[in-house]
Parts: C-alpha cells; structure tokens; sequence
C-alpha cells in the first residue's frame, strides 16, 4: 500500500530485503531480453530509412537526367567578356547559331551639376531672393521645390543641403546630392535609370534666382555633364538599341549584357551543351552505386538486415530497367561489386554523332524505370509496409514490457508483504523466547541457592 513504511530485518535473522532485490534482478531478465529484442527492430527501421533516403536521392538524379530540358540546354560562347557578356534564359527557344555583335555605346542616366557653389553647404542660404524650381523626369513633372533665404526658417530649405534633402525626400526618380570640388559645395543631380528618354528637367518657375546662383540648369549646358543615352549595338549592319545595358528580346532565349563599347565585332556563339546532361547521368549512376553499397552491407551475414531479401529485390528490379542505357554501349558492370561505370568517351561520341538515338533511350529509360521508383517510393511501398511492422512490433514489445513490469511491481508488493509479516512473526517468537529464558535458572549454584 502507498506510503507504508516496511523495515527489514526486524528479528534480526531474517534480511527480506535482499532476497527480493535478488528476486526482482531475475524478474527484469525477461524485460531485458524484450529490450534487446527492441533495439534489433530498432536497426532494421532506421536501416529502412537510411535505404529510402538513398532511393529518394537516386529517384530525384532520375528525373534530373529524363526531364527534357536537361537534354536541351545550350551554351553560349563569347570572343570578348570584358566587352558584352550573354546568358542563356530559355534554352528551348534557342538554335545553334553565331552572331558577330559592335557595342557602339552603353546606356547612361542624365546628370547634372551646378557650375557654381557654396563654401557652406549648412549654414548659409544659396539664393538671394526666394522662388520657386521644379524639377521634371522623363518628360513628367516630379517636384516643386519652393525655397526661401531665412536660414532660421525650417519650413522651407535654403541651404544647398536642405534643398537636396527636400528634392531627395520629394520623389525618388532624381537623386540629389552635395558634390565638393574641394573648395565649394555643388549640387549634383542623377537620373535614376539609364535610357535617353529618362532626361532630367529643372527650371525655375518663380522669381527666385537659385539656378542662377548654382549656375544649373538648360541656360547653362555645361552643367549637363552627362547626357542620358540608350545603349546601343550593331549586329550586321542592323543597330539595335535598349535604355539599359540589357538586351533580352535581340534573340529569343538570350540575354546581352554590354559592359563596354568596342570598335571591332564580338563574336558570340551558341550551340548544343550536354555536360548538364553527363553530369545527371554521372550522378544518376552514383546514385545506384550507393543502392549496391549500401545493400551489400547492410544485408550482410552480420548486418542490421541479415536475411531481409527486400532490398536485394528492389536493387535487381532497378538494375533490370538500365537495358536502354546497356544497348548504347554506355555502360558497363564490375560483376565482383556489382557497380556500373559510365564509358564517358563512347557516351560523349554517340552525343556527337546521333543526340536524336541518345534522347531515345533515355525517353526508354524514364518510361520503364519511372513508374517503378513512383512505386517503390511512394506511400504504398514495400519500404513503407516495412516501417509500419516495424512500429508494430515494437509497439507490441512496448505493451509487453509495460505489462512484465506491472506484474513483477505486484508480486513484488505481494512477497514484500508476507516476508514482513513472517519478519515480525520471528521477532515476535524472539521476544517469547527471551522472556522464558529469562524466567529459567541460568545455572546450577543457582537452582542450589533457591
């Protein structure tokens, strides 16, 4: 009973306490062995696991080397990258085909500075009298700036820091900022985008004379230090141009970056380009090799999965679906591993020689192997079949653990009672035989003397 409180070895000679220990200790074997057995379970479902992993892996090289676009990447080659550089953005719009490309100038954004400026940018007003300016991009009025000549007044800028703040803070198509030639503060305006229709506008608009006094402006061109421009090239007499430096509509599929203009043509090239298509069947094969390692080991004599025929049959049944990849020729077997090898010399000839026969047998390869690894990766596979009575049976070992050890608690408790009751019967019997031993005569001089 719960907070009963047993003391052994009351009579002194009888120590109930360690023979119950002893007889829990051989109780417990039965649930060791249950643990053992547990534990081997345990193996065999994280072995699984490891095995659907490595399938999931290999299923995922699969579907690289058959999706079509794999087959149908190309490569662009380019004479000169310090002058243009070109990427590929849909291969399946692409033909192989050579182009010699003129970089005749690259886009710029409009920009201007004031010829004149400020010793102080702070503190000190800019125009003499106040007014009005208004500042226009790409043909479309983006701010009206009006400024005053009272420093102390926070309400309107006058210095030429306040006036950039107030043009920066205005809109976001012109950016303004303080230029300092080393002796006098400037006021530096840039076009967000490049393009020759982004061009930048500022007039002044009321009676105030700040462009005047920062000599900025159309009425005085030199500020106008750089003209906003479209890029432009030259492909055969042809001249193309973009308001960026990007030319992603001149070919289909492709994408021309200029990084700098050139006085002779660029030749830029594009053709077929199988390494993503090598590089998936490489790793597509590793991928299988790693399913023969991994089944070697662990269904060894003294592996995890000794005597589980499973893997081997889902291993032998991929091997089986290769026979497209076997009748090129591509492949071959070390029969003492059971590893493929990828002839990479005869793939790369058959390539050259006949793409079309080679997309065939892997179109083959995808329909007979495909279906298979949905199968034996999906919900219903034997791997998954094979976890579950994992779970099973260790879920029964659990229930029958919990159910040993609750009989082993109640014997326990049954025995703990009846050797304490024996425990205080011999103390009793104890204490009886002592009270007669004291009553007896101890000696003979003694029976003498009464």
């Amino acid at each position: 009973m719960a907070g009963e409180i047993y003391l052994s070895n009351l009579s002194g000679q009888f120590d109930y306490q360690s023979i119950l220990d002893k007889y829990q200790e051989l109780k417990n074997q039965q649930i060791a062995i249950l643990q053992e057995k547990e534990a081997k379970i345990y193996d065999k479902k994280y072995s699984y696991q490891n095995f659907s992993d490595l399938l999931d892996s290999f299923n995922s090289a699969f579907e690289k080397l058959t999706d079509t676009t794999t087959f149908d990447q190309k490569s662009v080659f380019v004479s000169d990258e310090s002058v243009l550089t070109a990427t590929v953005t849909d291969p399946s719009k692409l033909t192989d085909t050579s182009l010699n490309i003129t970089s005749n100038q690259l886009a710029k954004n409009d920009v201007w500075l004031s010829q004149a400026g400020v010793s102080d940018k702070d503190t000190t007003a800019v125009a003499t009298a106040a007014g009005t300016i208004e500042l226009s991009y790409a043909g479309n009025v983006v701010a009206t700036i009006n400024y005053d000549t009272d420093t102390a007044d926070t309400t309107q800028p006058s210095t030429l820091q306040e006036i950039a703040d107030s043009i920066n803070n205005s809109q976001s198509d012109i950016r303004a900022s303080v230029f300092f030639d080393g002796t006098n503060y400037r006021l530096l305006l840039s076009g967000a985008d490049t393009g020759a229709n982004n061009t930048i506008t500022i007039t002044e608009t009321g009676s105030g004379d700040l462009l005047d006094q920062l000599q900025l402006g159309s009425s005085y061109t030199a500020s106008n230090v750089q003209t906003a421009q479209n890029a432009q090239i030259d492909i055969y007499g042809q001249t193309v141009e973009s308001s960026t430096n990007t030319f992603d509509s001149v070919i289909d599929g492709l994408r021309i970056d200029l990084l700098s203009t050139s006085a002779t043509g660029v030749d830029l090239t594009i053709n077929e380009d199988y390494e993503p298509l090598k590089t998936s069947l490489t790793e597509f094969i590793d991928g299988y090799n790693s399913i023969v390692d991994f089944v070697q080991t662990y269904t060894a004599e003294d592996g995890p999965l000794s005597g589980d025929f499973t893997l081997q049959q889902i291993r032998s049944s991929i091997f089986d679906k290769f026979d497209p990849l076997f009748e090129m020729g591509v492949l071959s077997v070390d029969y003492t591993t059971g590893k493929i090898t990828l002839d990479n010399t005869e793939f790369d000839n058959q390539l050259q020689s006949d793409p079309d026969a080679v997309k065939t047998k892997i179109d083959e390869l995808k329909t007979g192997l495909g279906d298979y690894l949905s199968y034996i990766t999906g919900y219903d596979s034997p791997i998954e079949a094979k976890d579950k009575s994992f779970d099973n049976q260790i879920n029964n070992i659990e229930d029958s653990i919990e159910s040993i050890a609750k009989k082993i608690d109640a014997e326990m408790e049954n025995l703990k009672k009846q050797f304490v009751w024996l425990d205080q019967f011999m103390a009793e019997m104890n204490d009886v035989r002592n009270r007669l031993s004291s009553l007896l005569p101890t000696s003979t001089t003694d029976t003498q003397n009464q």
